[in-house]
């Protein structure tokens, strides 16, 4: 019994400090990778949402007046906005909380406070795919 105590003890002296010699982090970069995390997860979704809200509805009414015959037509655009649009936004608002959570996930740790961590990233609003998982 003495004997499987003392090799374990020497086997853990041998690999514990080896197991520690990669881990270099400082406290104020894991404060700003947790916080990072934290908020692109909180905030992330609100704004993922929004914006997967609204493109969400404009892609329903685009493809609803194309689907109708003309995509510029303003009967075809209003019959677009209250038909199609109204399932795009429902589905681009449930996708984009999904996605801002995992933006906040995925950013929140390499690129804290970032605007890709928070789902903001784009030159517009509507720059924003909440369909596309995978880049």
């Amino acid at each position: 019994m003495n004997k499987k105590v003392l090799s374990l003890i020497l086997a853990l002296t041998f690999l514990l400090p080896l197991s520690t010699m990669g881990a270099k982090a400082s406290s104020e970069s894991i404060v700003k990778q947790t916080t990072g995390i934290a908020t692109g997860v909180t905030a992330g979704p609100v704004i993922g949402g929004t914006r997967g809200f609204v493109k969400g509805w404009i892609w329903g009414t685009d493809a609803t007046a194309e689907a109708l015959g003309n995509k510029d037509g303003v009967p075809h655009k209003i019959i677009g906005f209250f038909t199609g649009g109204v399932v795009g936004a429902v589905a681009g608002g449930v996708s984009g909380i999904g996605m801002g959570a995992y933006d906040g996930l995925k950013y929140g740790y390499d690129k804290p406070w970032s605007a890709e961590n928070y789902s903001a990233a784009g030159k517009k609003f509507t720059d924003y795919d909440p369909f596309k998982w995978e880049e």
